[in-house]
C-alpha cells in the first residue's frame, strides 16, 4: 500500500486511558499468531540465550500473510510498552526514565574494555579473571556488568561468572554493525547529550554545524570535519550505519518497488548523488536492466568499495555503472541526465545547506528531468505506531544534535523546493509500504 502525504489524515488523539486487561489480551492474541507461524515453519524460536536468533525470525512482509504477521509484531511491541508504562505509573516511570544514561554508560564500558571478546563464546569466565585482563577491579566490573545483565547483555550462569547472551554475543565480533553502532553512539554521539542545553542557549536559531551540540562537544569541529580527521571514528560510523539502514523501514527494496522507474526512457541515466558505494543503485539496476547509473560521492574509499563489489559480485552490471568523485556543494558535472537520485542525504543538512545542494543540481537539469528524493517526511503526531513514532522522533533529535538539522514535514519540503527554483515542480510525495522513507518526485519544467 502506498500512502500519499496529501491524503494522510491528521492523527487521532493518543489513547490515554487504555485498559490493562485489553492490552494484555492484544499481546496474547498477537503473540500467539507469531508463535504459531514460527513453530509451524520450523524457525528458530526467539530467545535471550546465546544460541538464540540475532533478529526476530520473521521473513519480510512480501505476502498478505506476512504483512498480517508484521502487523501482529507491531501490536505486541506497542501494547507491551503501553502495558509496562501503565502498570508502572507516572511517578515510578519518570524515576527510571531519567536513569537511561546508565544503559549507555555500561555499554560504553563493555565496548571500551572489549569485554565481549574476553568472555568465551561458550562457557563463562570469572569476574576475577576478567579483572586481570581488563585492569578493572572485580567489584567495579560486577557493578557494571550486573546492571547490563538487566538489559540482557551478558548473564551470570553461576555465581561470580559471566556468560554470553544472544545480545552480548553479537558484540563479540568487533567488525559487526552492532559493535560499531555501540562504539559510535557511546564514544561520539552521546557526548552531545551534555551540550544540547548549552547549544540551545548560545545558538537558539543557528543553522551552522559548528554551533550544533556536536560542535560544542568536539571543540568547534562540525560532524563531517571531525570524521575526516578521525578515520577510526569514520569507519565506526560507517559500519554502524549499515546496521541502521538494514533495519525495518530503511531497506532499499521499498524504493525499488515503490517508485515507477519504468517511466524513465529506455537507456536512461540515473545519477546517484551522494551514493556512497552505490548500493542503492545496484538494487535498482537489478530490477531495471535498461537503466544506467553514475554513482557520485566525495569519499574516494566508498567509491572504490563500490567498484570492487560490482566487479566481484555483479560483473554483468559493470558496463552500466560509472563511479565519480563529486562534492555536491559544487555544481553538478553530469549534465542532462534523465534522473538524479538523492537518497537519505538531505536530512543531514540544515535548510541553508540543503538549498545549496539542490541549487547545484539545477544547472544540470533539462526540461522533464526527474529529481527523485528519498528521505523522511515527518507525519503528524499519532499517525505512526508508538514504537515507530519513537524511532522517527529519536532520529529527528539526533539530526539536531549532530548537524543542527531536522527531519522535515511535507510543508517544509514543499517550501524548500519552491525556494530553490520555481521550475522544480513537486509531482508526488508517497510512502511505499514497509518504509519509513518517503519518495518525492520533482520534475524540472523549463518551458
Amino acid at each position: 500500500m502506498v500512502h500519499t502525504a496529501e491524503t494522510l489524515p491528521t492523527g487521532p488523539a493518543p489513547s490515554l486511558r487504555p485498559k490493562l486487561s485489553e492490552l494484555a489480551a492484544q499481546i496474547a492474541e498477537n503473540a500467539k499468531l507469531l508463535e504459531d507461524y514460527i513453530e509451524s515453519h520450523g524457525l528458530p524460536y526467539p530467545s535471550f540465550a546465546a544460541d538464540g536468533p540475532s533478529k526476530f525470525p520473521l521473513p519480510p512482509a512480501s505476502t498478505p500473510e506476512l504483512e498480517k504477521l508484521h502487523a501482529a509484531r507491531s501490536q505486541v511491541l506497542t501494547a507491551s510498552k503501553s502495558l509496562h508504562d501503565l502498570t508502572a505509573g507516572p511517578s515510578e516511570m519518570v524515576q527510571w526514565l531519567v536513569w537511561g544514561f546508565n544503559d549507555t554508560s555500561t555499554l560504553h564500558v563493555i565496548h571500551h574494555f572489549k569485554i565481549p571478546q574476553l568472555v568465551p563464546e561458550t562457557g563463562d569466565i570469572s569476574y576475577a579473571d576478567l579483572s586481570k585482563q581488563t585492569g578493572v577491579s572485580s567489584l567495579k566490573l560486577r557493578q557494571v556488568l550486573r546492571y547490563a545483565m538487566t538489559n540482557r547483555v551478558f548473564c551470570e550462569p553461576r555465581q561470580g561468572y559471566v556468560g554470553h547472551t544472544a545480545l552480548s554475543l553479537l558484540l563479540r565480533n568487533e567488525e559487526s554493525p552492532e559493535s560499531g553502532w555501540i562504539g559510535y553512539n557511546t564514544q561520539e554521539l552521546c557526548r552531545t547529550a551534555g551540550t544540547l542545553v548549552p547549544s540551545l542557549e548560545k545558538f537558539p536559531d543557528s543553522e551552522e554545524m559548528k554551533e550544533a551540540p556536536w560542535g560544542l562537544a568536539f571543540d568547534g569541529q562540525e560532524f563531517f570535519e571531525y570524521m575526516d580527521k578521525n578515520p577510526e571514528s569514520a569507519k565506526r560510523f560507517g559500519v554502524s550505519m549499515s546496521l541502521w539502514s538494514s533495519g525495518d523501514g530503511l531497506k532499499v527494496a521499498p524504493l525499488v518497488t515503490g517508485y515507477d522507474w519504468g517511466k524513465l526512457p529506455e537507456g536512461a541515466t540515473v545519477v546517484d548523488v551522494g551514493g556512497a558505494t552505490g548500493f542503492v543503485s545496484l538494487e535498482i539496476a537489478k530490477a531495471h536492466p535498461s537503466l544506467k547509473f553514475i554513482v557520485e560521492d566525495i569519499a574516494a574509499l566508498s567509491l572504490e568499495r563500490g567498484k570492487e563489489n560490482l566487479a566481484q559480485n555483479h560483473p554483468e552490471l559493470v558496463e552500466r555503472f560509472e563511479f565519480r568523485h563529486h562534492d555536491f556543494f559544487t555544481e553538478q558535472p553530469v549534465k542532462g541526465a534523465e534522473a538524479y537520485l538523492v537518497r537519505f542525504v538531505l536530512h543531514d543538512w540544515p535548510d541553508k545547506y540543503l538549498r545549496q545542494i539542490l541549487q547545484n543540481l539545477v544547472p544540470a537539469l533539462k526540461n522533464g528531468t526527474k529529481v527523485i528524493v528519498s528521505d523522511f517526511v515527518l507525519p503528524p503526531m499519532n499517525v505512526l505506531l508508538p514504537w515507530e513514532e519513537r524511532r522517527v522522533r529519536a532520529l529527528d533529535l539526533v539530526m539536531l544534535k549532530a548537524y543542527n538539522s531536522n527531519e522535515r514535514e511535507e510543508a517544509d519540503w514543499r517550501r524548500l523546493f519552491a525556494e530553490v527554483d520555481t521550475r522544480l515542480r513537486l509531482d508526488s510525495i508517497t510512502r511505499p509500504a514497509n518504509s519509513l522513507l518517503w519518495v518525492m518526485e520533482i520534475t524540472f519544467v523549463d518551458e
